[in-house]
């Protein structure tokens, strides 16, 4: 009885995997990742050539250990977030490997309505360093909050402690050209700290210090700014069809190792020669479509796009379609 239950499973293993095998041989193309653009959140001026970075600090009240100690921690902040924005944009396809110098400017104002500059510090600031936008940093605030108590937690006298830095930055982009000041950005966040021991916990011992902790608020507020005002790579999946004919495999074989010119060559064989199946041919232009796209040539992409629906309306044509005008207004706002 066992070996006849064993093999009844046996035989049905052997027609899931016989059926799962048809239904993936019966998908007509391949699937392949690839990189495109993500638009920025907030607009830069146009034509730009050369930004720099203003840390707007403030010095704090000499005479007050509590007023200096605040002074500290928000410069502290305030410093990582503006050498991390320089070091994102720098890797952003919108800078272009383009060096960002960093200055610090010492604000005197006191107001929680965070002024913008006089036009005339902007001018000396971009002047000193060949700018033509200034991208501050206006305002960097943090406020510490700790806490710690002892619990017993049925067995010893264990303790728990925290702490929580509330994040307020105000950043600002002038535009030394229209006069204009655009990309403004409040950056709010709670960040926290947390630690349960069977001793005292303590800032930095089990917590971080207060100044490491600062350093982390301001790595946030700069990577979050980077994220509104420049473009980021992110990845997403195309298809090609990769069947049909000797070329059409050979053209696989081509994408496979990113050659996507070689690959195209091969699809253009195959208009050539297959022009009495026009299915066979839909998919060679569509994946000359792809290949345009890869290789930043929307309009053609679009043609060739067209052109397939022209042989042979293919179902992926529809989807396809809505990805690349999509793209092609995503690449229109860079």
């Amino acid at each position: 009885m066992n070996l006849y239950i064993s093999n009844i499973k046996l035989k049905l293993l052997l027609l899931f995997l016989s059926s799962s095998f048809v239904f993936i041989s019966c998908i007509p193309y391949k699937t392949i990742d690839i990189q495109t653009l993500r638009p920025a959140e907030l607009s830069l001026p146009k034509n730009f050539s050369q930004p720099v970075i203003v840390a707007g600090l403030y010095r704090g009240i000499q005479g007050l250990e509590e007023s200096m100690a605040q002074a500290a921690i928000d410069s502290t902040a305030a410093l990582e977030a503006v050498l991390t924005l320089s070091e994102t944009l720098y890797h952003s396809p919108l800078f272009a490997d383009i060096e960002i110098p960093i200055v610090v400017n010492y604000r005197e104002d006191t107001s929680k309505t965070i002024i913008a500059y006089d036009w005339s510090i902007i001018d000396s600031i971009a002047n000193q360093n060949n700018a033509d936008i200034v991208i501050s940093l206006e305002y960097m605030k943090l406020t510490p909050e700790i806490d710690s108590y002892s619990y017993w937690d049925g067995s010893l006298n264990a303790y728990y402690g925290y702490l929580t830095y509330n994040v307020y930055t105000y950043w600002r982009v002038y535009d030394t050209y229209t006069r204009k000041i655009s990309a403004a950005h409040l950056f709010r966040d709670t960040l926290s700290w947390e630690k349960y021991d069977y001793i005292s916990v303590k800032v930095g011992y089990q917590l971080p210090g207060f100044f490491s902790a600062a350093s982390y608020c301001g790595y946030a507020a700069g990577i979050d700014y980077a994220r509104m005002i420049a473009p980021s790579w992110m990845d997403e999946n195309r298809v090609y069809f990769a069947k049909g004919s000797k070329e059409m495999r050979k053209a696989a074989e081509f994408v496979e190792e990113n050659e996507w010119l070689d690959a195209a060559s091969q699809w253009q064989e195959v208009l050539k020669i297959y022009s009495s199946k026009p299915e066979l041919c839909a998919k060679a232009a569509f994946n000359l479509a792809l290949a345009n796209e890869i290789m930043g040539n929307f309009d053609l992409a679009t043609e060739w796009l067209n052109k397939s629906e022209e042989y042979y309306r293919i179902p992926e044509i529809k989807w396809y379609r809505k990805i690349l005008d999509f793209r092609i207004r995503v690449m229109d706002k860079l």
